[in-house]
């Protein structure tokens, strides 16, 4: 696990321990080229702190201005697609019109962040069953709702 998201997963049981409200984002998928692979992590808190990325920043600052306007209220997961067109990819900053595709998770589950500390401190493999899309309600390619 790359130093970085153990950083993430750190301030992520903090800021729960500490009753903060927060949003964890994970780059789900990528198309062309981008600045972080997939599985990359970022939290968001309600006061607008940030702890990881999951673009270099360009996305970042979208997401605290989406976060700060009340975009991201609830607790429902929701995918976020980012560098779509060639216009919004010239406008996030995104290289060689890559596009990202991101999970956000507005309320994690405390327990489960102790959990998948642990096991990944103890090196233990440790992944999510199907596609982000699905965690998201959406269901997988050639299948109907």
């Amino acid at each position: 696990m790359d130093s970085l998201d153990t950083q993430v997963l750190d301030a992520a049981r903090k800021w729960a321990a500490a009753g903060h409200r927060f949003a964890l984002i994970t780059v789900a998928r990528t198309w062309g080229s981008a600045p972080r692979p997939p599985g990359a992590w970022m939290i968001l808190r309600d006061d607008g702190q940030v702890q990881g990325s999951v673009s270099g920043g360009c996305i970042e600052d979208d997401l605290i201005r989406r976060a700060a306007a009340g975009e991201f209220a609830g607790s429902a997961p929701r995918l976020l697609r980012y560098g779509v067109t060639a216009d919004e990819a010239h406008r996030f900053g995104l290289p060689c019109g890559g596009t990202l595709e991101l999970v956000l998770e507005p309320a994690p589950d405390a327990a489960l962040l102790e959990q998948l500390a642990q096991r990944i401190g103890t090196g233990q493999l440790v992944h999510s069953p199907g596609s982000a899309g699905e965690r998201c309600g959406q269901p997988r390619r050639g299948q109907r709702r």
